[in-house]
């Protein structure tokens, strides 16, 4: 962060010029084209002006808003429930796993024509819909940080008969702290993007409502201002919140990262037993000298037997 604190003028120079160039490129687009197709910024501003003047746009932004957040905290109670056990119990995720590759996979669109069959338009079609795309995200993301967890932790609980509420919030929690900072950064995009769809299609009020109605009178110029307006609300979320629950979820990691790993202390050193010191070698006893061997004693004759006849 602090590397790159020098060029944070530069970086801001930049964004203006490519938002200069975004403009510019529309206003060219605009001038070959007419306004039922194409406003002008000019113009997409005074409608904006306008709406803004009648109450309007506060009104619904404020509408919008309020949906995105109930969805992303049921997305978030959900799926942190639904990743904490299949992180746990192995049979829990195999049986989970077909309904979230269902939801993974489905449109949005698809919910949403779902909703309207059932519960007609209204508030609760658009909470629906974003509750519904944004619990896998969240039960992935939980589940696969459950299973990172040091094992050898968890076995040193069980052996010291730490309860599971003990063990969940003194283990379980602080170590999934930046995934659930990541997931609750990435649910409220997901829910506010999705709103915004859902509302379009099944919805009195409104952003997205708003947004179909103009489009029905062919107010090409309201229509403009309400995306404009959406850009605007998206970017003030990513600011004002999902930029700081990212920073602050990477802190998390590089601080768990970057904590040293607690050595056992050092035993003293046993000193080692020293040989005890040569003794002197006692002096070899010279050898006696040889005997002369005796020389060897003649042998006597032998007497002659003369027999008496």
């Amino acid at each position: 962060m602090r590397a790159s604190t020098p060029h944070r003028p530069r970086d801001a120079a930049l964004v203006l010029l490519g938002c200069a160039a975004l403009l510019g490129g529309w206003h060219l687009w605009a001038a070959g084209h007419p306004a039922v197709l194409v406003p002008s910024p000019a113009e997409t501003w005074h409608a904006l002006a306008r709406l803004a003047g009648d109450g309007l746009l506060t009104a619904e932004i404020g509408r919008t808003l309020g949906r995105t957040a109930l969805a992303s905290a049921l997305a978030l109670l959900v799926g942190v429930a639904w990743g904490l056990l299949g992180g746990w119990y192995r049979v829990a995720d195999g049986v989970g796993r077909p309904l979230r590759a269902l939801l993974l996979g489905v449109p949005p669109i698809i919910p949403v024509v779902m909703g309207m069959i059932w519960w007609g338009t209204g508030s609760g079609v658009p909470v629906f819909v974003a509750t519904l795309v944004s619990v896998p995200i969240v039960a992935v993301g939980v589940a696969e940080a459950v299973r990172s967890l040091d094992a050898d932790l968890l076995e040193m609980a069980a052996a010291f008969r730490i309860g599971a509420a003990q063990r969940l919030r003194h283990l379980v929690l602080p170590s999934l702290s930046a995934p659930l900072l990541a997931a609750v950064a990435l649910v409220t995009t997901t829910s506010l993007r999705t709103t915004v769809m859902a509302e379009l299609l099944a919805a009195h009020d409104g952003v997205g409502a708003r947004i179909a109605e103009a489009r029905t009178v062919l107010a090409t110029d309201e229509v403009f201002a309400w995306a404009a307006t959406t850009v605007a609300v998206a970017l003030l979320v990513e600011h004002l919140l999902v930029g700081p629950l990212r920073r602050r979820a990477d802190g998390t990691r590089s601080d768990r990262t970057d904590a040293p790993t607690p050595t056992p202390p050092e035993h003293p050193a046993v000193p080692e037993k020293t040989a005890p010191p040569n003794q002197p070698t006692p002096p070899e006893q010279p050898t006696p000298p040889e005997q002369p061997t005796p020389p060897e004693q003649p042998t006597p004759p032998q007497r002659a037997v003369h027999r008496t006849p």
